[in-house]
């Protein structure tokens, strides 16, 4: 069986490569939060088993701590990279913390002597990190699967699952390394078989292989869909734009007629909007503006198709809900409006919001049509108020 050293250094020799290859073919054309993240994460995984090769030497007392160092940078490298996909900036505090504590609890647990100094810190971190990493890419694979049109996602979502069980099994392993070096000690046959320097590194070069290829796969797509999004966003509410939100709008009833989920659309304006942007300014005007899209957004779900229609018009589509609900849920939206505004110190006003449900002959332009119909009797009956299309109900508040 190959030692130990010759292990480290098989593991550094292809974490370079991996990380020379990651850094041309993926970082320079990309140039991705995630991808650079990434790549920092492969620079410090390959510098810290090369420290570890002097230990038993004088260097050993100063190596040694800064390879754990350079370990839990590591483990943060990779957090940050899963975050950056949910587009979340790491928290500044997070790095001179974890170093310092690190450094320290490997300081004074005998370095010179101890080749396990501070691991019980270090693999406290290690595991929080790939713990983090793991919840990132599993939330970020669910959400990608409501995305209402999925046929450009099958490579991601691929991509993702092999990463997130990756970053799973590595969460585990170095809770499993922790639990036998605290019960067991670094010493014992338990820690040395299933924990041990060896073991790992076997560990981590399947891993880093087996995630490699998905790792770049979701280096690229984050640029692609960074590039999406800048085509098919508002500018300003960052919202689907109105032609990126009729395509959404009709997938979803493309899937109704093959027999799937109903589908409601709702037209919302904001009222009184002209006397806002005349009174108050139009920087005023686009953060009331802003404001209703972040409340939409979060008011009727991720499965929703929200997008801004022009001006202070906005469309909804929703599939499996009931106009009824829908209605209920704009009445939430209307509160949380209201509530926003108050917090952010912007005039209030209040939205009018008409609501239809397909039909099996409606195309997009027909069915919001309806809506459109509906909302505007919200606004003749005194605004602030939803409206259902007589086809669908009675009218109501």
């Amino acid at each position: 069986m190959l030692d130990v050293m010759t292990l480290r250094i098989t593991l550094g020799i292809v974490t370079l490569t991996v990380l020379v290859l990651f850094w041309a073919a993926v970082y320079l054309p990309t140039r991705s939060p995630f991808a650079g993240w990434w790549t920092m994460a492969l620079a410090w995984s390959t510098l810290s088993p090369v420290l570890l090769l002097f230990n038993g030497s004088p260097a050993q007392v100063v190596l040694n701590p800064t390879s754990n160092v350079l370990s839990a940078w590591a483990g943060l490298s990779v957090w940050w990279a899963t975050r950056s996909m949910r587009d979340r900036e790491p928290p500044s505090w997070v790095l001179p913390v974890v170093s310092v504590v690190t450094l320290v609890t490997a300081l004074i647990d005998s370095p010179g002597t101890n080749v396990w100094a501070g691991n019980g810190t270090l693999f406290t971190i290690m595991a929080g990190c790939f713990a983090l990493a793991s919840w990132d890419l599993w939330a970020t694979w669910r959400h990608r699967r409501l995305v209402p049109d999925r046929r450009d996602q099958q490579e991601a979502l691929v991509a993702l699952m092999v990463a997130a069980l990756g970053s799973t099994l590595l969460g585990a392993f170095y809770v499993v390394r922790l639990a036998l070096f605290v019960a067991a000690g670094a010493d014992s046959w338990a820690f040395t078989t299933f924990a041990g320097s060896g073991t790992t590194t076997i560990v981590l070069l399947v891993v880093l292989v087996a995630v490699t290829f998905s790792v770049s796969a979701l280096g690229y797509d984050y640029r692609t869909q960074e590039l999406r999004r800048r085509a098919t966003q508002d500018d300003l509410t960052g919202i689907l734009g109105r032609t990126a939100w009729i395509d959404g709008a009709r997938r979803l009833l493309d899937k109704r007629a093959h027999g799937l989920d109903d589908v409601v659309v709702v037209v919302a304006d904001i009222d009184h909007f002209k006397v806002i942007n005349d009174s108050h300014g139009h920087a005023t005007g686009d953060a009331v503006l802003t404001t209703f899209a972040d409340a939409a957004r979060d008011a009727m779900g991720r499965g929703a198709v929200v997008g801004r229609m022009g001006g202070e018009e906005f469309a909804v589509a929703v599939a499996g809900e009931s106009p009824a609900v829908v209605a209920a849920r704009l009445e939430k939206l209307a509160d949380r409006f209201a509530w926003r505004l108050r917090t952010d110190g912007l005039p209030a006003t209040t939205v009018s919001c008409g609501v239809a449900e397909a039909r099996a002959t409606d195309s997009v332009d027909s069915v919001v049509a309806r809506a459109d119909a509906a909302m505007y009797r919200a606004k003749a009956e005194g605004r602030a108020r939803v409206v259902i299309d007589d086809a669908d109900g009675a009218p109501g508040r």
